[in-house]
């Protein structure tokens, strides 16, 4: 079992929207229904995005990020001159972004920032302090470094906040619509990653939790890493275990050093769950059958790549998390089918008619099968639809994303506590 002591987890596509966030309360014309709203065809359900760093410096320095002035980084990496550019994911409510580097006397200063478009630009002062790195023995002898990741230089987070989960939300009966209370089956994600001192990553430590598993269908639950090949994978090792059936583990589908098809994993039995109540048809999502957070499962796993690689290559918006059993796969709205291929994907679209056949994993009216939110945040009770517990949903779906971005969080008029699995 390793031993990291930084898994402290915080966590990071797509055009990134910085929008006004609206506090206006519930229209009287909003829809009772997510299945009768009505969404713009282009809109992605997007909830976070990637942002290049433009950061420049006169020399190598290290730099420090976080969505609040007082808040602990989500990402820590190299400025300089030979470095690659840094990518990182935030949610599209973000307004500013705070960005910390030591001065050559020690002191510490803080440059705000405000994002334009799809870019994060900073000219780093002279006054910081310039970064070493470590003997070049010893910082080249890469598995050593990589399996010590506090002796890594770099570490990105997703979600972007400071040792928090990130939430994944799925119905389960697509290419049909069900009843779209988005808990079908519910997990957390927290994801870091190691990067050496050019900023190429090395390895990555991966968090689940299983909050809710609302349907009965028998899915299981993988993620593909788009942008990583098979062969990239050189190990992965548990890291911590909690409340998982010893058979619970995260296995690689497609090993070997010569694959080329992007690395796709499998989280074979993390759903089952001993302390499920009695009585209990679903997992924590029925009323009188809820389950405190103490007795969830939650597994991590240390994955080590085979060589360091680009950073671009692991963007959050390159982990495809799905639900599949062995007649279909569930991904969130535009990835494609990775595990039982194309043809499966496309004799269920052919007979059903709300798919649109030119997008994976739409509706013809543009709805989704799957959220990803770069926040923990509470699922709705068994049969509820989702607006009657997150209303301010409904406005920023049929704002195509511009308004309301904020939806999820506690705070206004944004959540039906009543109707909130807590």
């Amino acid at each position: 079992m390793k031993r990291i002591t930084l898994f402290s987890f915080l966590l990071l596509g797509m055009t990134f929207f910085y929008s006004c966030v609206k506090e206006s309360s519930p229209s009287t014309n909003t829809p009772e229904k997510v299945t009768k709203l009505n969404i713009p065809s282009n809109f992605d359900w997007k909830t976070s995005a990637n942002i290049v760093c433009n950061f420049t410096a006169q020399h190598d320095t290290k730099v420090e990020v976080s969505l609040a002035k007082e808040e602990a980084s989500f990402a820590t990496f190299i400025v300089g001159r030979e470095t690659d550019n840094v990518y990182l994911n935030l949610p599209t409510s973000t307004k500013k972004v705070y960005v910390k580097y030591e001065t050559k006397d020690g002191n510490f200063k803080t440059v705000e920032l405000v994002p334009a478009g799809t870019t994060l630009s900073c000219t780093i002062p002279g006054d910081s302090k310039e970064y070493v790195a470590p003997q070049t023995e010893i910082f080249n002898i890469q598995r050593a470094i990589a399996r010590t990741p506090q002796q890594n230089v770099g570490t990105i987070y997703y979600p972007a906040q400071n040792n928090g989960w990130g939430t994944l939300m799925f119905e389960d009966l697509w290419p049909g619509y069900g009843d779209y209370d988005f808990n079908d089956l519910v997990a957390n994600y927290k994801i870091q990653l190691y990067m050496q001192n050019k900023n190429k990553v090395n390895s990555m430590l991966i968090g689940i939790r299983v909050k809710a598993v609302g349907g009965s269908i028998p899915n299981d639950f993988y993620l593909t890493l788009t942008g990583v090949k098979g062969g990239e994978i050189d190990e992965i090792t548990p890291y911590s275990s909690h409340n998982a059936v010893a058979t619970a583990e995260m296995v690689q589908l497609n090993p070997g050093n010569s694959v080329h098809t992007p690395a796709t994993f499998i989280f074979k039995d993390i759903k089952k769950n001993d302390k499920k109540p009695k009585g209990a048809i679903y997992l924590n999502t029925e009323r009188g059958y809820e389950m405190p957070e103490n007795d969830w499962v939650t597994v991590a796993y240390f994955v080590q790549f085979r060589n360091s690689i680009a950073i671009e290559d692991v963007t959050f918006d390159k982990f495809d998390f799905f639900i599949a059993n062995t007649e279909r796969e569930i991904h969130l709205g535009g990835f494609a089918p990775s595990l039982l291929g194309q043809s499966v994907y496309d004799n269920l679209v052919a007979n059903s008619n709300n798919i649109n056949p030119n997008k994976y994993y739409y509706s013809k009216t543009n709805l989704i099968w799957g959220l990803s939110i770069p926040a923990d945040i509470p699922h709705a009770y068994e049969n509820t639809d989702f607006l009657k517990a997150y209303p301010n949903f409904a406005k920023w779906a049929q704002s195509g994303g511009s308004a309301n971005t904020d939806w999820y969080e506690d705070k206004g008029d944004n959540r039906i506590n009543a109707n909130l699995v807590k």
